[in-house]
């Protein structure tokens, strides 16, 4: 089993970089002591034996970790055991505005300052930074180019794209706070008026047949089609995990739940992570 150790500078970016290396399929974990270290990879490899990376998350709050660390990696190189040891960094300035803007206190600040703080932490760190395989500068780094540098730091990682959710819902009970996209289909024919459609929904075929006589029903598919097309290539790029679509229509009943259901078989053959819910139908 590999083990990639994410270690650094408090507020350079550990935690984001252990999320994007979970998100690409890693098993991650944070906070471990360097003493637990060992007792856990025998008991991942015990159970888990057909694992082949584990990454953990290792920072100076634990008192044990500098004086720990170099006889721990010692012993891993010693059974065996292939260690890559990220170090997560930023400049000064960058590390200031980041505690400025969460307004927390470092916990090395022993006068109250987080420039005492960062100082202090460097000079600590400075010899697990030396054992360091890849130092990883993340002053000027967005989200999807810090994506990238893990995905050229752990190539055989697979990456797993951008899982998209297609969503109905009523506007009557709200718009759903988790989508980033919004499409009105209010202004479409309504079956809930035909005595015969209103018991049914949208997954109905009897449904679905009566909006798809209405050239108005095919031009909504084909641009909401259409734009999530062109833009989902761009939001992968960004490094998203996941691109929630959302359509409602007055009730979350017929017209919305018939376009989601329609615009997912266009789209299924070609996004591999498509999934599609109905808020007022599935709870």
């Amino acid at each position: 089993m590999e083990l990639i150790v994410v270690t650094g500078l408090s507020g350079a970016g550990r935690h984001s970089v252990l999320g994007a290396l979970e998100d690409s399929g890693c098993t991650a974990l944070d906070n471990v002591p360097p003493r637990l270290l060992e007792p856990l990879l025998e008991l991942e490899s015990k159970l888990q034996p057909n694992r082949e990376r584990l990454v953990v998350g290792m920072d100076s709050r634990q008192e044990e970790f500098v004086q720990e660390f170099e006889p721990l990696l010692e012993r891993l190189q010693q059974r065996d055991v292939p260690v890559q040891v990220v170090f997560v960094e930023a400049g000064d300035e960058v590390l200031l505005r980041r505690y400025s803007e969460t307004r927390r206190p470092h916990h090395l600040a022993q006068l109250g300052t987080a420039e005492e703080g960062i100082r202090r932490e460097r000079e600590l760190l400075a010899p697990i930074r030396a054992l360091a395989s890849t130092i990883l500068d993340t002053t000027q780094l967005s989200l999807s180019e810090l994506r990238l540098r893990i995905a050229a730091l752990v190539p055989q990682v697979p990456t797993r794209g951008t899982a998209v959710r297609l969503l109905s819902f009523g506007y009557k009970r709200g718009i759903p706070a988790d989508a980033d996209v919004i499409l009105d289909a209010r202004f479409l024919p309504n079956p809930f008026y035909i005595e015969d459609l209103k018991p049914l929904t949208g997954r109905d075929g009897p449904v679905q047949a009566f909006l798809l006589e209405f050239p108005e029903f095919h031009e909504f598919l084909d641009r909401a089609e259409s734009w999530l097309r062109w833009s989902l290539p761009l939001v992968q790029q960004e490094g998203r995990a996941y691109h929630t679509l959302a359509i409602g229509c007055t009730g979350g009943q017929h017209r919305s739940v018939a376009l989601v259901e329609v615009l997912a078989q266009r789209l299924k053959h070609d996004v591999a992570a498509l999934t599609i819910r109905h808020r007022e139908l599935d709870g």
